[in-house]
Order: structure tokens, then C-alpha cells, then sequence
């Protein structure tokens, strides 16, 4: 009966590794995301490098507002994230050092997907973060940027259109040489 039970608990042990190694090495899914991106013909539209990057106006948590339209001229980096996402939440110190070396030369802004107001600022205030941070309570700005999920990031170029898009993260150090890289290519 002993041996039973540790192969049972090996078995879900197991298991539950399996699944967390899957959303480590792939991102985090959004179902209700993907299912909001789902065109007429009930496909999702995904972006390519070289696609015009969809405008959009979000409210940002300090207050002001973000419209891609009105980054003309500038490189944007753009990530879709949410708190309960493993792989977003460690790649966000890349955007906070990013910040702090480009300051106003590049665009950078990270948009919560579909979770309430409260807890992104939580979650911004535990972490002190001061980059912008963007709500999107509804998924209607993620619903313009399809993916099979977080974190989605991309690199728009001055011309506005996609440059790179990254899903999935591998550590804040490694995003953080990877965004430089592009956006140094797009300056």
C-alpha cells in the first residue's frame, strides 16, 4: 500500500513538472486572449515582421495615456504580459533597465492582459517598477496583436511597422540583450 502511494506522488510530481516546464519554455497561454483575437472567418490573424503595427490608445497607470499613433519617430517596445504569468513577470526587469538607459528616445510599454486595475498596481507598486505600464482590462488592445501567447513582444520600428516579435521569454538578463540588439538596430 506504501509503494502505491509513492508512485502515485511520483507520478503527479511528475506531471506537474512536465506542465510547468511547458509553460516556462513556451510562455504562458491566454485562452480568453486568443479566443478575443478570433477574426469573422474564426481565425486568428497573427503579425509578421514587416506588418503595420495596429494603432491603439490605453490608459497607462500613471495617469496619462499611450497612443501608438503618436510615437512617430520613435522605436516602440511593445510586450503583452500578465501577473500570473511566470515568464513575464521575470523577464519585466529588462524592460525597467531598458527604461532607465533609453528614457524618452525609445517607446517603451508594457500592456496588462485582462486582468482588473488593482492588481497591475499592486504588482507595479511590490515591484517599484517606473516604465509604463498599460491596462487592458478587456483584451481589446491584445485582441489587435494575436498570439497563442504571453509574453508577446515586439519592436516597432520608427516607420511603424514590426520589426521582431518575440514569444515566450528566457530570463530577464537574455530579453534584455535581445530587445537591446534590436532596438540598437532600429535607432
Amino acid at each position: 500500500m506504501k509503494q502505491k502511494k509513492i508512485k502515485k506522488y511520483t507520478w503527479s510530481m511528475f506531471l506537474s513538472l512536465v506542465v510547468c516546464m511547458t509553460f516556462v519554455f513556451s510562455g504562458c497561454g491566454n485562452k480568453k486572449a486568443s479566443e478575443s483575437m478570433l477574426g469573422e472567418s474564426g481565425q486568428a490573424t497573427e503579425l509578421s515582421q514587416g506588418d503595420q503595427a495596429p494603432d491603439f490608445t490605453a490608459e497607462v497607470n500613471d495617469g496619462s495615456t499611450f497612443s501608438l499613433s503618436e510615437q512617430k519617430d520613435k522605436v516602440i517596445l511593445l510586450n503583452f504580459w500578465a501577473t500570473w504569468c511566470g515568464p513575464c513577470v521575470e523577464e519585466m526587469p529588462a524592460f525597467e533597465k531598458l527604461y532607465q538607459e533609453y528614457g524618452d528616445q525609445v517607446a517603451i510599454l508594457a500592456v496588462n492582459s485582462m486582468e482588473d486595475k488593482g492588481t497591475v498596481d499592486r504588482f507595479i507598486e511590490e515591484q517599484g517598477y517606473t516604465f509604463p505600464i498599460a491596462y487592458d482590462e478587456k483584451g481589446e488592445i491584445i485582441s489587435k496583436y494575436p498570439t497563442d501567447g504571453i509574453p508577446y513582444t515586439l519592436v516597432i520600428g520608427k516607420d511603424g511597422t514590426v520589426k521582431k516579435i518575440y514569444i515566450g521569454a528566457k530570463g530577464a538578463e537574455q530579453q534584455y540583450e535581445e530587445y537591446k540588439s534590436a532596438i540598437d538596430s532600429e535607432l
